[in-house]
């Protein structure tokens, strides 16, 4: 199997991720969606969930000074304690980082006995966790789509 592939696919998956958290205007960051379906709060979810599934112990703290604490979730969080779009910005660079090691250094067909519900070997887990990403920057493009009445860049092909 080849990594290599799936290093491209991530890596593309992330700058699409990039560019759209980029396209928000600071108002439309925090407010646009309805109830926890924004645009910081699914940025959030979107990097915990890489840094779930690639068992990253290491503790977060945001450029701003900020740190997430494990006593609130990307969803219960108040506005204040949010990540700013630059906190997301450098916080994807590191996961992206991350994501690439985990992948280079992963036995794709090692079985998966922390996520069953991802598939049986290791390479389920790294399927599934693509899914989960795409799944939700689907959700940020739809956001950033509707709060710019439709007029946005085609950030997949660019991130090509």
């Amino acid at each position: 199997m080849n990594k290599n592939e799936f290093i491209k696919q991530y890596g593309h998956t992330f700058r699409i991720f990039e560019r759209l958290v980029k396209d928000f205007d600071e108002n439309t960051w925090l407010q646009a969606g309805r109830g926890v379906i924004t645009p910081a709060r699914l940025s959030l979810h979107i990097l915990l969930g890489t840094k779930y599934y690639l068992q990253d112990p290491s503790e977060i703290r945001f450029s701003s000074g900020k740190s997430f604490k494990r006593d609130w979730t990307w969803h219960t969080a108040s506005v204040d304690k949010l990540a700013s779009q630059n906190d997301i910005l450098v916080f994807m660079r590191e996961m992206m980082e991350k994501t690439e090691k985990w992948l280079l250094d992963l036995d794709f067909g090692a079985e998966n006995k922390s996520f069953p519900w991802a598939g049986e070997t290791k390479l389920g887990v790294v399927i599934f966790l693509l899914r989960h990403i795409l799944f939700h920057v689907g959700e940020l493009s739809s956001l950033l789509n509707e709060s710019k009445h439709g007029v946005v860049q085609d950030h997949w092909v660019k991130a090509l």
